[in-house]
């Protein structure tokens, strides 16, 4: 097997009556996922898209966005995934960014304007394909068998995008694979957004012969009844999703539900325990990242809601001190660094290879980590957003979960702020509800009440909307 299609080709086989998607248009089978996937690769080419071109896929979450970005990759194209919810100006940023060469589109998101554009029918999907001015220009990037390149997403910094070949795309649907235990047996509801989580998440369904059940919202009551209308038997999802469910306020179930997994940020152990409790389903942690797809994941027996928990098979995790000594000793925060199958292969811009950017094959993933008593990896926070007061270390993240246990609290996000004699002090910006009479002093003393002095913000404002990724991560300044 050489080219990700092939994952398609293979459940097809396998499973051709299978329900590989439910979503607003219905339930699609994997013969026909498939059918539909190939006549638009062979449109695709008509089109003259060939090897090395880059081709953005933007849509909304929908079978037509699967099938997108796997006739894309089935060309030898390179797929960039692109949220239709970007602004015109972050679009064109992305797309000379990327050099890239056309973008195929379900019209969901912003018209493209002063482009060749072309109308593509398959089945009763209708998409536009449309040429940029980069679409005559030489490949993208200077890697043979590239299939891939998804950005990564800025919270602390600059968006890197980072590149992966159909081989280690592979590799790590194989690991992922293995430590999810998906079969097709399973019916994933689906409510994280793919052009952000398509790789690995999806790719792994598809080989598993599983059911993917597309989320048409993510109210708390539109899930459940999803979930209870097709049997869905895991909720992969991300903490927001998790709080809105763990303090809905209907007395509904999930019956259905074997376990919940939470991704793309550390979850406040407060919510994870309540959505355990409440619906009597076991929740995990995994820690996903672009670069490396899921290399440490949490056990369904002793889950630690407050971990992310060991590496999986096929990965290494290790902490490292400042002088890029491994560190030991529980409790004692460090760098974590990952190794192991399906690593990235490059960031694009800057050209740099993995090669460059790993020690001794450890890749420094930006987090700084702790070991606990039973080994398990729990995540402090990032390292750039690191606030230093007086030599006293403040995770942001840790703050905004202890404010976001406020009932009146909606959303935080926590900064450093400078200070001419402490260097720094911690800050913090809230979203409250509407209908709550709580002032700045009140949330003050509930953060007095529960977190050490130098952790308690020493300037809190009440904002209407808080800073965010694309991905719709916190952004860190």
């Amino acid at each position: 097997m050489s080219n990700t299609l092939q994952l398609l080709k293979q459940s097809a086989q396998t499973h051709p009556n299978q329900i590989a998607v439910i979503d607003e248009a219905g339930e699609l089978s994997y013969s026909a996922l498939l059918k539909q996937t190939e006549l638009l690769q062979q449109q695709l080419q008509n089109c003259g898209v060939t090897s090395g071109m880059g081709i953005g896929v933007m849509g909304k979450n929908s079978r037509e966005f699967i099938i997108a970005m796997l006739a894309v990759m089935g060309c030898d194209a390179v797929a960039i995934p692109i949220s239709h919810q970007l602004k015109a100006s972050e679009l064109d940023d992305l797309l000379n960014d990327t050099r890239a060469h056309a973008v195929i589109d379900d019209q969901a998101g912003i018209l493209l304007p002063n482009l060749d554009s072309t109308s593509i029918m398959i089945a009763d999907i209708r998409l536009r394909f449309s040429r940029t001015k980069h679409y005559l220009q030489p490949t993208i990037i200077p890697l043979q068998d590239a299939a891939f390149i998804r950005y990564t997403s800025g919270t602390t910094g600059a968006s890197k995008g980072v590149v992966l070949t159909h081989q280690r795309i592979l590799q790590r649907v194989d690991v992922a694979l293995k430590a999810l235990k998906i079969s097709a047996n399973d019916k994933i509801l689906w409510v994280l957004p793919m052009a952000f989580h398509f790789l690995v998440s999806i790719l792994v369904y598809i080989k598993a012969g599983a059911t993917l059940i597309i989320c048409r919202e993510i109210l708390a009551d539109t899930i459940i009844n999803t979930a209870n209308q097709y049997q869905a038997t895991l909720l992969y999802a991300a903490p927001m999703h998790f709080r809105l469910l763990a303090f809905n306020q209907l007395n509904l179930s999930m019956p259905t539900l074997k376990h919940a997994i939470s991704t793309s940020a550390a979850i406040d152990p407060n919510i994870a325990e309540t959505f355990q409790s409440r619906y009597q389903i076991p929740l995990i942690q995994a820690y996903g990242i672009i670069e490396a797809g899921i290399p440490i994941l949490d056990t369904l027996e002793n889950n630690d809601h407050r971990t992310v928990g060991f590496p999986v098979d096929g990965f290494e995790a290790r902490l490292f001190n400042t002088k890029k000594q491994a560190i030991t000793a529980i409790d004692q925060p460090g760098d974590l660094a990952i190794r192991g199958s399906g690593m990235f292969n490059a960031y694009l811009k800057p050209w740099q290879l993995s090669e460059q950017l790993t020690v001794n094959g450890w890749f420094f993933t930006g987090d700084i980590a702790k070991y606990l008593a039973d080994g398990k990896i729990m995540i402090c926070g990032r390292k750039k957003s690191m606030i230093n007061i007086v030599g006293n270390k403040v995770f942001p993240e840790q703050v905004e979960a202890v404010l976001n246990r406020h009932p009146d609290i909606v959303d935080s996000y926590v900064y450093g702020g400078a200070h001419p004699i402490f260097g720094e002090i911690v800050c913090a910006d809230v979203i409250i509800n509407n209908e709550t009479t709580a002032n700045k002093e009140q949330l003050l003393q509930f953060c007095r009440n529960h977190l050490s002095s130098y952790k308690v913000p020493q300037k809190l404002q009440i904002v209407e909307q808080l800073p965010t990724t694309r991905s719709g991560k916190i952004k860190r300044n």
